[in-house]
């Protein structure tokens, strides 16, 4: 591998103080290595090869991080998969050919890092449970991975096929050489991306690209460069592209055949970067935001919120059921997910033998912890927990927004033998609102009463959360009633339904049919669960298109107004 430049820049700008205390941030100078190289596509091995051979060489000749392409391990292949017209046939292994971060490919790449001493930047198609990202991932010298980036914005439809997604988040994140951001290839024709990784403080902006290149991509990315203040890197199969703080080419090697190894020396720079400060977002923050419900960037439609229904298994240890809320929150996070609803009870699990031995500081510490992590990850969650109201114990629905607040409280209104021996009858109906959409709860046994909808319905509620411990498959003769139920709530109301159940367990025989569920404004069974799995359904909902018209036709029928307009009366609303 011949080299095909060495180009020493030095660079004026900022690298932000990293949050971290080790390792601290190196000063002086530091040598980067951009592996431009095309892919063999669906040949990992192959790919694995020429990126040790690149790295030796590079990491001989002093490079201190690497950085490859888009799509370096496997090749970049979904426009080849959308292409096909053999899609049945190629999508498998289109699935399949993915890997997670601790996958046997990227294994030996964090190998290779730990061995040759240097950071690398690794490009690659990255599996997350059945979601698929496009992702690269930082690995520093010691082989631990750092910070993985998922593609926000896709050249291609979104979400064809089905589970290949789009990532949610563009963060800055603390290196020994500083604090660098990472956005790859699409997402640098978006100005927001950079100036988000900008803002969060990195000083060097990393780029692995596949798609176009030549003068308009050049032109696009010294401005880039330039409007944060920020080194950038673009490193293309074809072609290497270095450019200063200041929007000045200090690299540019392009050939058809492949660029090789492009070497830049970068002074680490100091002093911060003055463009940004002077900033006021005061002229069109508004405007940005209005296409933003709640102003979570992670809502990209308007009228739509992307939901999750989490069928966990509860065991007989609070703490430990909690933290795996936690985690779970976390992981939904990962997908977009703005709002999780939990099983009944999942806190404690639905053992009415447990729950009473349970104090009330013990559930308002549950509550603590679930709220921490909602406020961390920016996230609402609906959870089903025992829980204590003027010293008497309600089967309860909690709702946290994502600044850990408890904005709504409802207890299970009509009791059945699991809850008699613990718990009290609630007492109201309310609303809560995520974001900008009106929404209200079920627990379990409450959905045979269809009045219980309705009248939030008629209130204004579009999207109903229903958690439930049902009964076990043994009780077979009531499993297609149970999933009847909730159809029929949701297309006699015109309303979506987010259902979280509990999954069984033979041994010991515990929990319920699992079978969770997500059925839309029209009675159609969207998703549905398995009946033993831990599961995560997950769903963009376009809110607006449930109108709540077949519950407002109630009103029609004058000699029921009194009546319905009695119960409308019980229902609280948010301010």
């Amino acid at each position: 591998m011949k080299y095909l430049l060495l180009v020493t820049a030095i660079l004026v700008g900022v690298i932000a103080a990293p949050s971290m205390a080790d390792p601290q941030p190196r000063t002086g100078t530091v040598k980067i290595a951009s592996l431009s190289y095309i892919p063999v596509k669906w040949d990992k091995e192959a790919n694995l090869q020429t990126i040790e051979t690149m790295a030796r060489e590079a990491a001989a000749a002093g490079a201190q991080i690497l950085i490859t392409p888009e799509g370096a391990l496997e090749g970049y292949l979904i426009d080849e998969l959308l292409a096909s017209d053999e899609r049945e046939l190629w999508e498998p292994k289109f699935k399949a050919i993915a890997e997670p971060v601790n996958g046997p490919s990227v294994q030996r790449v964090r190998a290779l890092a730990r061995e040759l001493q240097v950071d690398m930047v690794l490009g690659f198609l990255e599996r997350d449970g059945d979601i698929l990202h496009n992702s690269c991932a930082w690995i520093d010298h010691s082989g631990q991975v750092v910070h993985v980036h998922r593609k926000t914005h896709e050249a291609q439809p979104l979400f064809e096929p089905e589970y290949y997604h789009p990532g949610h988040e563009a963060k800055a994140f603390d290196t020994q050489y500083g604090r660098m951001g990472m956005m790859i290839c699409y997402e640098r024709q978006f100005p927001e991306v950079a100036l988000a990784l900008a803002l969060d403080g990195a000083r060097v902006l990393i780029n692995p690209s596949y798609g176009s290149r030549g003068e308009w991509n050049t032109v696009m990315l010294r401005t880039r460069a330039r409007d944060n203040e920020a080194c950038l890197i673009f490193t293309h199969p074809k072609q290497t592209l270095v450019i200063s703080p200041g929007g000045e080419l200090i690299a540019d090697v392009d050939n058809e055949q492949g660029a090789g190894i492009v070497y830049a020396e970068l002074k680490l720079p100091q002093k911060p970067p003055e463009k940004l400060t002077r900033r006021r977002t005061e002229p069109y923050a508004e405007k940005i935001l209005e296409y933003l419900p709640g102003t979570d960037q992670r809502l990209a439609k308007p009228g739509h919120l992307r939901v999750a229904a989490v069928q966990m298994h509860s065991g007989h240890d609070l703490q430990k059921n909690t933290a795996a809320i936690c985690e779970h929150l976390a992981q939904c996070v990962q997908k977009g997910v703005r709002v999780a609803v939990f099983p009944e009870c999942v806190t404690s699990g639905y053992f009415k033998e447990d729950i009473p031995g349970y104090s009330e500081q013990d559930f308002l510490r549950a509550e603590r912890a679930i709220a921490r992590a909602c406020r961390q990850q920016k996230i609402f969650a609906v959870i089903g927990t025992p829980y204590y109201e003027e010293g008497q114990r309600y089967n309860m629905a909690l709702v946290i927004d994502d600044t850990g607040k408890t904005i709504f409280r409802q207890a299970k209104i009509n009791l059945v033998g699991g809850d008699r021996p613990w718990a009290e009858p609630g007492n109201r109906l309310g609303l809560f609102r995520i974001d900008d959409h009106l929404c209200s709860v079920l627990i379990c046994h409450d959905s045979r009463y269809p009045e219980l909808v309705r009248l939030p319905v008629i209130k204004g509620a579009r999207l109903f959360f229903y958690m439930s411990c049902e009964s076990d498959i043994f009780q077979e003769e009531k499993i297609e009633p149970y999933r009847a139920q909730v159809v029929a709530r949701a297309v006699e109301n015109n309303i979506y339904i987010v259902q979280a159940n509990t999954p069984q367990r033979l041994e010991p025989r515990e929990g319920s049919h699992g079978q969770s569920r997500i059925v839309d404004n029209k009675g159609t069974l969207i998703q549905e669960a398995s009946i033993f799995g831990e599961e995560v359904l997950i769903e963009d909902l376009d809110i607006s298109s449930a109108k709540g018209s077949t519950a407002l036709q109630s009103l029609n029928a004058p000699f029921l107004n009194n009546w319905w307009n009695q119960g409308l009366e019980l229902v609280t609303i948010p301010e």
